[in-house]
């Protein structure tokens, strides 16, 4: 598969003045003291030249450029989203803008970036758990935050001090005690592929096995499978379905990764080959009748639909809370996070690889995270719970033994009198 080159972050147009892939004007200048600056243009090529034309004569008298003091959180987060934002993905544009919509602006709109402190910051991550936002969301607007002054402090000549250096970390988000995802049990995972479809079936399996992102899934195709060797198979994840249905590569470079398969899996996917309308390389794996590639809702979708079905050896259901009722005989809501969700499959895997006494860097390739920083702050922590429990039950049972025995001995004897 061709690799495309990565496009420049500007081209230039003329002397000192250059344009961004989202056709945004900067101006590109060496100050004083010979360092590089860039300033964003508020307008076209009169308005580029102007400014150009003011700061070049300003470093020919020497002067440097002055930090703007009067520069308010409002028109840094704008011209940060109208600039540097729009090179970024969609789903990544409309995170950024959400962060800065919903939560910044409104406390922070109109105060001077000079005038914000750590203490406001602390004080908007406090608001932000009362109003039961997740440590992640948190840490999305807080690190929305520090690009916003990095963009002010390398474009806009702003030399402040950015706030979140000045944090302490007990005032941070704590994504490592977020609440943990629900982890598939064995039993689980196969009543709920009992209970799937195809092209489903086949989708949540390799999900189970690798861990892979249910974009990534969506966005596999026949070139991407290979099963030449069904002892040697392997998939390589380097591309996404955004949630628009447009395929994309990965995030990063470090999610690209090719992961072998067991011969059972490679197996299910040949059979899974044979039955697909199109399986010419440039082919989604898993398709619409169209050939579209799979949305992410719709997967979603098929999951809660197949976990509604699944059942046990008994018939009994494998998730009760969905089967559950209000005392007017409605569906009762389900609370989020109590249900495994595709994402779940990555925590499953994860954890079990962990288990297994998989390396911590391992996991993190089988996962494509760009290092294995992520992977020791949610997964580990996880584990290291789960194993902390188990050692303090061993260590109670192997110390109070005798009691044990005797308040069951006590028990036992009770019941028969």
């Amino acid at each position: 598969m061709s690799v495309h080159p990565t496009a420049p972050r500007r081209t230039r147009v003329e002397r000192n003045i250059y344009r961004r892939p989202t056709g945004v004007l900067e101006v590109g200048f060496k100050d004083a003291s010979g360092i590089q600056r860039w300033r964003t243009v508020d307008g076209g090529i009169m308005a580029a030249r102007k400014l150009r034309d003011e700061l070049l004569a300003r470093r020919g008298r020497g002067e440097t450029v002055a930090p703007d003091s009067r520069l308010r959180f409002a028109e840094a987060a704008a011209l940060w989203l109208g600039g540097p934002v729009q090179d970024l993905r969609p789903a990544t544009r409309a995170g950024y803008r959400t962060a800065v919509e919903q939560h910044l602006h409104p406390r922070f709109g109109n105060r001077r970036l000079d005038a914000l402190s750590a203490d406001d910051l602390a004080a908007l991550v406090r608001d932000l758990r009362r109003q039961g936002k997740s440590e992640a969301t948190i840490a999305a607007v807080i690190g929305t935050v520090g690009r916003i002054f990095k963009f002010a402090a390398r474009r806009l000549g702003f030399a402040g001090i950015n706030p979140i250096t000045l944090m302490l970390s007990s005032e941070r988000p704590k994504v490592s005690q977020a609440t943990h995802r629900p982890i598939f049990t064995p039993e689980q995972i196969e009543q709920t592929l009992v209970a799937a479809t195809e092209p489903y079936r086949t989708l949540f399996t390799v999900a189970a096995l690798t861990g892979a992102r249910v974009s990534e899934l969506c966005g596999l195709t026949w070139s991407d499978v290979r099963l030449d060797d069904l002892d040697d198979a392997e998939i390589t994840f380097a591309w996404q379905v955004d949630r628009q249905g447009n395929r994309r590569p990965t995030k990063t470079d470090g999610s690209a990764r090719t992961v072998p398969i067991p011969r059972e899996l490679a197996l299910v996917l040949a059979r899974h080959r044979l039955v697909s309308r199109d399986v010419s390389p440039e082919a989604f794996a898993f398709a619409t009748r169209t050939g579209r590639p799979l949305s992410q809702r719709n997967v979603a979708r098929a999951l809660r639909n197949a976990q509604q079905h699944a059942t046990d050896d008994l018939g009994r259901p494998a998730f009760p809370i969905l089967h559950a009722t209000t005392s007017g005989g409605e569906p009762a809501p389900v609370p989020p996070g109590v249900v495994p969700s595709m994402h779940c499959f990555r925590h499953t895997v994860a954890s079990r690889a962990l288990l297994a006494g998989e390396s911590v860097d391992e996991v993190a390739f089988l996962l494509g995270h760009r290092d294995a920083t992520v992977t020791r702050v949610v997964y580990v922590h996880e584990i290291a719970d789960a194993r902390r429990r188990n050692l303090r039950r061993s260590r109670m049972t192997a110390e109070f033994a005798g009691v044990l025995r005797v308040a069951l001995d006590d028990d036992r004897t009770n019941r028969g009198s």
